[in-house]
């Protein structure tokens, strides 16, 4: 009867311990967003700001949502070739929301 009992703590202590470890590494990955859909979200930004929707290319990599993260992108106005630098800046708290406050240079990129 004691070896059972110590046999049913041993595979429980394990199913715990392997529970708590992938909990942990869920904990640990950062969400992503595809670059295409965090331009949308700076032109959104832009267009709520100055009333003109720009066109935004933030490359071809996946953007990692992360509170105070900081994210270049190329803005520029619609059919014109003059190309800007800018900084977007991601508020979460965490949760599938997020926002951004843009920051756009005020000379194009030379």
């Amino acid at each position: 009867m004691r070896t059972s009992t110590v046999v049913s703590s041993v595979i429980t202590a394990s199913v715990l311990a392997t529970a708590l470890v992938g909990c942990t590494a869920s904990a640990s990955i950062d969400r992503t967003v595809s670059s295409s859909a965090f331009a949308t979200t700076v032109a959104d930004a832009l267009e709520k700001e100055v009333g003109m929707r720009p066109d935004v290319d933030c490359g071809d990599d996946a953007v990692s949502v992360v509170d105070q993260a900081e994210v270049h992108c190329d803005v520029s106005t619609p059919g014109s070739d003059v190309v800007y630098d800018s900084v977007s800046v991601i508020s979460t708290d965490g949760g599938d929301d997020y926002g951004v406050a843009v920051e756009v240079d005020s000379e194009p990129k030379g």
